[in-house]
């Protein structure tokens, strides 16, 4: 990254798109695995400069089999959430009040505070936090 001071901050240049922006408003991208400029990790600018395989891309899925209707959409998506409520996404922490925390986004595992409901977002992808009850931990 190549910086420029121009009275108003450190400015960087983002490898992605080129261009030039504050710094302290870079943020890492967990697709690209480099830290951007706020304009390409919101997605606001094309990813130029990097090639289509290093930007993962979301799996298709299978065709439905024949006769497949809205109740079975129904009754598999309620099959997907009640999956991922039962396979927990935290655990205790001992000595503590934190639990541990796994994204269920990416995978990273983070320590989370039920009562200040801290960190809002996932640290690494910035995705949401599950909702958390009591019950739910194991």
């Amino acid at each position: 990254m190549a910086a420029i001071n121009l009275g108003q901050g450190v400015k960087a240049q983002c490898k992605v798109c080129g261009n030039f922006s504050p710094a302290d408003q870079f943020k890492l991208h967990f697709q690209l695995k480099q830290m951007v400029c706020q304009g390409c990790y919101s997605g606001k600018t094309s990813f130029k400069g990097v090639k289509n395989d290093e930007v993962k891309k979301e799996p298709e899925e299978p065709p439905k089999p024949a006769g497949w209707d809205k109740e079975d959409d129904y009754l598999d998506r309620v099959a997907r959430m009640r999956k991922e409520q039962s396979s927990g996404y935290f655990s205790r922490v001992a000595g503590s009040d934190l639990v541990k925390c796994n994204c269920p986004n990416c995978k990273y595992s983070y320590k989370y505070d039920p009562f200040k409901r801290m960190p809002q977002a996932c640290p690494y992808c910035n995705g949401p936090v599950p909702r958390y009850r009591a019950s739910d931990v194991a």
